[in-house]
């Protein structure tokens, strides 16, 4: 005969109560992942030291959780939106450039970074000097005078009220008949600013 310790079972008994408002419902499992933090990064600034008038072009790059916004400031009250924005700024200075990306989820990220911005340096007003005497039919030399640092920046092109030209800061002309004409010279700088002086002048008779 089996004895009774040997016919006993061990049980567990596993009562579940669910409550009557939930019967028919329907459970669903969610999972739920960590949230990227929102950076921002400034990846170029081109020219990195503009002049003023210059267009700067800007480009930057963030992560977040989508959909993400980017947002520029560029220091002097100018904003700008997109991941690339352009700008020009109209005064010298040092500016504290800022670019933001702002996520679905309110994060924010931001970097920054400073440009100086010189000012746009126009050439000295040049001076138009007549070399030799102007005699009809003999060749005649003008010149213009101008510092030596903008002298290796300008160009120069000259004309004369009869319709000759030339270019170069010197220039030479032959006038045939004595009489007033009129000498021009323009002076264009490697940054585009330009400035023109005129002066008349005496062609006298070769007999005198």
């Amino acid at each position: 005969m089996r004895s009774r310790s040997s016919l006993s079972r061990r049980c567990v008994l596993l009562i579940a109560i669910i409550s009557p408002a939930l019967l028919g419902s329907e459970f669903k499992c969610v999972a739920v992942s960590n949230p990227k933090v929102a950076t921002a990064r400034i990846e170029q600034l081109e020219p990195r030291m503009p002049r003023v008038g210059d267009i700067m072009q800007a480009t930057g790059s963030g992560n977040g959780t989508p959909p993400l916004q980017f947002a520029w400031d560029f220091g002097d009250g100018a904003l700008a939106a997109g991941m690339q924005a352009a700008h020009v700024y109209v005064a010298p200075g040092s500016y504290r450039v800022t670019f933001t990306v702002s996520d679905a989820i309110g994060q924010v990220g931001r970097d920054s970074s400073q440009v100086d911005v010189s000012s746009r340096v126009t050439p000295s007003m040049p001076s138009l000097v007549l070399i030799s005497n102007a005699v009809a039919g003999q060749p005649v030399l003008f010149a213009v005078l101008a510092s030596e640092a903008d002298a290796s920046a300008l160009t120069f092109i000259w004309t004369f009220s009869d319709g000759q030209s030339g270019t170069g800061r010197e220039a030479i002309a032959i006038f045939p008949a004595a009489g007033m004409y009129l000498a021009s010279v323009t002076t264009t700088n490697n940054f585009g600013a330009i400035s023109t002086v005129q002066v008349p002048f005496l062609v006298v008779d070769a007999a005198h």
